[in-house]
């Protein structure tokens, strides 16, 4: 039997109180605590409905201190940057470490986004961005986890949740998801390390000013990790908090809201939205892939996959199903049918890369290059074999599946006279799709090595 890994689950726990109050840390043993702040680490300037986990601590450790303005007089002390008029000391997506002044050994302060969405009968869907800056906050907590050994008990609040306006179920799964998987990538890219030193216990702290909405929320979280997320920590997955419609709406957004300002202007812009869109009418295979794979994001990866080699399957079938019917007449209706499947079948995968391509700046493409590569070779099989029985369903009188194979594959047209705009269209269709999957390629080949230099 291999080696037993750290079991990721147990170290995390939810309890309810007040991330501000020094007694209550003390209770629970916990050193560092985790503010969630605004980039210029002051107090929050703007006048929220309710006082944030910020505005809390800088409260708490002014009173201690019995100096107002004393916590944010340390902090200038200790992020002070060499541009004096720089008020930007920790941006979106990121942390930094300072002392905790009393109240606890230190803070990881970390700066969330705005929740971008509208509220109507439910929440609407929030910009990829502002959801991948909320992530980064978790993986940059371990990040200082991993730079500061003397760390043992740490509380995290549900970041977003309050005055930024993340709907809090939504946050809680982000949170959840966002430290487990970022702990699993610690395990894989530094595995010994991992398994000797000792990962400080992790409270997620929820607290309201109205104690029954604090309930409510001790509730949710509470049922999302036991009945979801607990299973796959115990074993060591990474976790996927949203379903692929979901996250299609949110790229929807992005576009929307911020394509402006990449330069993404007029056609450019309306292109990619219209692409977004047209992916809806695949809704079928989103479902596909979620009800297999569920929040397993390994399981996520697979059902890709085996979708995909599934689909290099469906125009064989179609072709036998069709040619067993040969010997009675074969009525109109199921060869049209049979041609509509498969269309749909193969502008799904097409537009899917499409998307991989065009939407590469604000998706996130796979690092694995060879995983890539074969996936995008199994595209290519699946999209020669669907032209293949389109072809031989048009010509079937006249050639056979081996000569539509040629076609599908080489390209070599088999129809030696062409009479019709029909048969000179089928040379430069597949002509079309050799061009596609070889800018494919080499788009993939480009982002790649465009991720390769960043990480460098």
């Amino acid at each position: 039997m291999g080696k037993q890994l750290k079991n990721i689950s147990r170290m995390f726990a939810f309890i309810e109180g007040d991330i501000a109050d020094k007694s209550f840390l003390a209770d629970y043993g916990i050193d560092t605590i985790v503010n969630a702040a605004n980039p210029t680490l002051r107090k929050s300037e703007k006048n929220y409905v309710k006082p944030g986990v910020s505005l809390s601590i800088h409260l708490a450790i002014d009173t201690l201190k019995n100096e107002e303005g004393y916590f944010e007089k340390k902090i200038i002390e200790e992020r002070e940057t060499e541009d004096k008029k720089n008020e930007i000391r920790c941006p979106r997506g990121q942390a930094v470490l300072t002392k905790g002044y009393g109240l606890c050994e230190r803070i990881i302060h970390v700066v969330g986004a705005e929740y971008d969405g509208t509220f109507k009968k439910k929440p609407e869907p929030c910009s990829s961005s502002r959801i991948s800056t909320l992530e980064s906050c978790y993986y940059e907590i371990v990040k200082t986890i991993k730079q500061h050994a003397e760390i043992k008990s740490l509380a995290i609040p549900i970041i977003g949740a309050g005055n930024y306006r993340f709907p809090f179920e939504f946050a809680a799964r982000i949170a959840m998801a966002s430290m487990v998987n970022a702990f699993i990538e610690w395990q894989i890219q530094d595995p010994e390390i991992f398994e000797i030193i000792d990962i400080p216990k992790i409270y997620f702290v929820i607290y309201d000013a109205e104690k029954h909405v604090q309930k409510e929320h001790l509730a949710c979280i509470h049922d999302i990790w036991q009945k979801e997320y607990k299973l796959l920590a115990q074993e060591n997955q990474r976790i996927v908090y949203q379903k692929s419609l979901d996250s299609h709406r949110s790229y929807i957004k992005e576009i929307k809201a911020y394509d402006e300002t990449r330069g993404y202007f007029s056609v450019a812009r309306k292109i990619r939205l219209a692409l977004m869109y047209v992916r809806y009418a695949f809704f079928p295979f989103m479902r596909l892939k979620d009800a297999f794979g569920k929040n397993n994001w390994k399981k996520r990866r697979q059902s890709v996959e085996l979708l995909a080699i599934a689909k290099i399957f469906l125009p064989l079938l179609l072709w036998r199903f069709v040619s067993l019917c040969q010997t009675a007449e074969v009525p109109c209706l199921v060869i049209r049918c049979s041609r509509i499947l498969v269309v749909y079948s193969m502008s799904d995968t097409i537009t899917y890369l499409l998307i991989l391509i065009i939407m590469a700046d604000i998706q996130r493409p796979s690092a694995n290059l060879i995983r890539s590569m074969l996936m995008l070779f199994v595209n290519y099989i699946e999209v020669a074999l669907d032209l293949t029985f389109l072809y031989w369903s048009v010509y079937q009188n006249s050639i056979c599946f081996g000569d539509a194979l040629l076609f599908g594959m080489l390209g070599q047209s088999q129809i030696k006279e062409m009479t019709t705009m029909c048969d000179y269209l089928w040379p430069h269709l597949n002509a079309s799709v050799q061009f596609f999957f070889l800018t494919l390629v080499f788009g993939y080949l480009a982002n790649h090595m465009q991720q390769k230099k960043f990480i460098s």
